[in-house]
């Protein structure tokens, strides 16, 4: 029976402990710009990632073989 008031106390402390920690950034407002400005990037990669594909496929249309020409004045 102690061991488990023990138990449920210690994770009671530690779901606290891990809110509190969580939460902690919000409270500055240092914390705060860190916090958007990391969400702001997460948005930009995930954007970024969702254009790749759309972005080899136009890549890949505008390439021309006359390019690898050495012999090719416009590629100099």
């Amino acid at each position: 029976m102690t061991t488990l008031t023990i138990t449920r106390r210690n994770r009671l402390i530690l779901s606290v402990s891990a809110s509190m920690l969580a939460l902690a950034p919000l409270v500055s407002p240092v914390g705060r710009s860190s916090v958007a400005s990391t969400l702001d990037c997460f948005v930009q990669t995930v954007d970024a990632v969702a254009k790749f594909p759309c972005r080899i496929v136009n890549n890949i249309r505008h390439f021309s073989l006359d390019r690898l020409d050495p012999t090719c004045p416009q590629c100099f």
